[in-house]
Parts: structure tokens; C-alpha cells; sequence
């Protein structure tokens, strides 16, 4: 893998991940005012499933920022000394960064999908 599109990804990754983390918040304000609106048990049950699997993605995102900007300090910190060398380690880990990426956004679609029906029929 080239450097240049290790770099152009981490990039992309970063504008998804604050999108992602934007809207996270905007569903945990929907899920504080279904709680306030309703008191069947079971909707609340839901919501604080779906509450939890937010809570898990804004864990899950930092995690990956973090990956991230590690990564990108090393890209750095070897372009200033121009012995830059893509090895596999920073391939492997590359990788699984991605791995995680493309799972979150699988989870997050699903979610919040599931949370808007939910939404369609309580709010």
C-alpha cells in the first residue's frame, strides 16, 4: 500500500468519523426526549439498547481518531526525515484500522436506521 492512499483514507475517515460523532449526539437528545415523553417499559428498554450501541460507536470512533492521528504523527514525523518506508507493520495496522472504519459504518447504518422506525412510532 502506498503511502499517499494510507494518507488520503485517514483523511476521509477523519470528515466521516466527525460526522458520525455529530450525529450520535443529535440521537441521544431524540433518545432523552422519548424518555421524557413516554413510560411503557418496554420502549424504554429499546431505547436504552439503542442508547448503549450510540454510547459503544462514540467509544468506538474515539478509538479510531486516536489510531488515526498516531498514525498520521508517524507519516509526519517520517516525511520531515525522508526515510519514509511503508513497512508491514504500519500496513497491518492500517488495515485493521480499516477493518474497524468499515464495521462501525456497517453498525452505525443499521442502527440508525432501526432508530428512526423506532422514532416513527413514538414520536
Amino acid at each position: 500500500m502506498k503511502f499517499d492512499v494510507c494518507h488520503h483514507e485517514n483523511s476521509k475517515w477523519i470528515e466521516s468519523l466527525a460526522f458520525y460523532a455529530d450525529e450520535l449526539k443529535y440521537f441521544q437528545k431524540l433518545i432523552e426526549e422519548v424518555k421524557s415523553k413516554n413510560t411503557d417499559e418496554e420502549l424504554l428498554k429499546e431505547v436504552n439498547t439503542f442508547s448503549q450501541k450510540f454510547n459503544n460507536a462514540v467509544e468506538v470512533i474515539d478509538n479510531l481518531l486516536i489510531g488515526i492521528q498516531t498514525q498520521e504523527e508517524r507519516f509526519a514525523d517520517y516525511a520531515q526525515e525522508q526515510s519514509f518506508l511503508f513497512d508491514e507493520q504500519m500496513e497491518l495496522v492500517h488495515e485493521r484500522q480499516r477493518s474497524a472504519f468499515e464495521m462501525l459504518e456497517k453498525d452505525f447504518t443499521l442502527h440508525k436506521h432501526q432508530f428512526y422506525r423506532l422514532l416513527g412510532k413514538v414520536l
